[in-house]
């Protein structure tokens, strides 16, 4: 296991083990905040809490209903706060005269077009992508995707994520230990398929050239 796998690992088991211990107004306030920080990039795995939160309801720690309001608000609240940080910041940091070498400025406006006629689904299908979360969503503000597009398109899918997660771990039994293994598989095919993009922009622009 990688050196950053492992202590991503530790820390989910620490905070799992804290999230454990807690109930009510307590543990919906720590959900909320642990959520946002995953959705700002800190490495906690907002899949795992959830999964692990979901569970929580079935010892009577949390409530259903409560928890899928709480959930979904945290969900978007990292989510809003990367996508600022992208518009606010990642908007001047891509006109900066070093950041030509990485996208051309006569291609900025393009790319900011097709942010904003994909800015619903795109934003909708980001909220379902492990690993790839504030990146994308940071990219998606560089780019100045349009604020109302991006809320209903990530509220929505935090919505439709938060039950889903409920939903499976009341009914269908899932566990987050036994589903961490294959969402690991996913960030590391989802994060390989990004550099190869990444990779694959870089050598056709030379090539362009």
């Amino acid at each position: 296991m990688p050196a950053s796998r492992y202590h991503a690992a530790v820390i989910l088991e620490l905070v799992l083990g804290f999230l454990s211990s807690l109930q009510g107004l307590q543990a919906y306030g720590w959900v909320f905040l642990l959520l946002a920080l995953g959705g700002m990039g800190a490495p906690v795995s907002q899949d795992m809490l959830l999964l692990a939160a979901a569970g929580m309801t079935l010892l009577g720690a949390m409530q259903p209903g409560p928890l899928l309001a709480v959930a979904a608000l945290g969900l978007l609240a990292g989510d809003v706060f990367t996508f600022w940080v992208g518009r606010h910041w990642g908007a001047r940091w891509v006109r900066r005269p070093w950041a030509a070498s990485f996208v051309a400025p006569e291609r900025l406006p393009a790319l900011e077009d097709k942010a904003r006629r994909h800015a619903l689904p795109s934003s909708f299908v980001t909220r379902f992508l492990p690993g790839q979360r504030s990146t994308l969503f940071f990219v998606a503000g560089t780019l100045r995707m349009p604020w109302r597009a991006f809320l209903v398109g990530d509220g929505v899918a935090a919505i439709v994520q938060a039950c889903a997660f409920t939903y499976g771990v009341r009914e269908l039994g899932w566990r987050w230990s036994h589903l961490r293994a294959p969402f690991d598989r996913v960030d590391d095919v989802l994060t390989a398929g990004l550099v190869v993009l990444v990779l694959v922009a870089l050598w056709r622009k030379p090539r362009r050239a």
